[in-house]
């Protein structure tokens, strides 16, 4: 299936059109290169690849890809391909400056050249469609062992925060030293420890589990309060002590 593919693929000025069958077989990667577009055969719907993913290109976007070479495909299995790239992809939003690259699920900000020159490797820099292509990333049971680059400090990224991670005993129930990724230096400068609206956390030793979010929208700082459902994930002891408790009659709120 592989030598049938790159053999069918035509200098990119010319429209690829192949049929793949099994093309998932890839852990929901495509094979098809960085840079090409994906076209649905009954949809009409465009998608550019980027580290083995799929990014929709909205119908008013599709004129910034007409030089790709495009690959049509039937769109379930174009939906069978992640929207998430692979590790060490790099990603820029057209018409934005700021770089990310992938590492463990998740992306991260390359915030100045000379991390840039660390990360690039003479790698291309995707220019990605300007949609929601954040959304994907967004999975508040998922978390990571992190560290940035040249320093010494280990964090938990859940969520969209930060959790120190300081004993041995967090670091070995999170994975584990061979568990920890390395991500750009200064990268989490901006990362607090508090979650995206809506995580329900507990810290690894409490069967308590917290829901996080906010009493109304004159309150810019986060509250927590017990809850019954389940937690998306566990974060270290002590990391959700700088969060008051919510202990009035009503419920936490994300959306005014």
């Amino acid at each position: 299936m592989r030598a049938a593919l790159f053999l069918a693929i035509l200098p990119r000025w010319l429209t690829v059109c192949l049929s793949l069958v099994g093309a998932q077989a890839f852990a929901g990667y495509t094979s098809v290169p960085d840079g090409y577009v994906l076209l649905g055969i009954e949809t009409s719907n465009r998608y550019l690849v980027a580290g083995g993913a799929r990014f929709y290109i909205p119908p008013a976007q599709h004129s910034l890809y007409s030089g790709a070479t495009t690959v049509a495909l039937p769109q379930a299995t174009i939906n069978s391909y992640t929207q998430i790239p692979m590790d060490g992809t790099l990603i820029r939003q057209k018409g934005t400056a700021e770089i990310y690259v992938v590492v463990g699920q998740a992306y991260w900000w390359i915030p100045s050249p000379t991390e840039l020159a660390y990360w690039d490797d003479w790698k291309m820099v995707n220019d990605i469609p300007n949609s929601d292509w954040r959304a994907p990333f967004i999975n508040y049971s998922y978390n990571v062992l992190v560290q940035e680059r040249s320093t010494s400090q280990i964090y938990l990224w859940v969520a969209g925060a930060k959790y120190p991670v300081n004993t041995s005993a967090d670091l070995d129930y999170f994975g584990g030293l061979s568990s920890v990724r390395v991500i750009p230096l200064g990268t989490l400068a901006s990362t607090t420890y508090e979650p995206w609206c809506g995580a329900n956390l507990r810290e690894r030793s409490s069967s308590t589990v917290y829901n996080l979010g906010y009493i109304n929208s004159s309150y810019t700082s986060m509250r927590k309060s017990v809850t019954a459902s389940p937690a998306h994930s566990a974060v270290p002891d002590g990391a959700l002590a700088p969060v008051p408790v919510f202990n009035v009659s009503g419920e936490l709120a994300c959306i005014w």
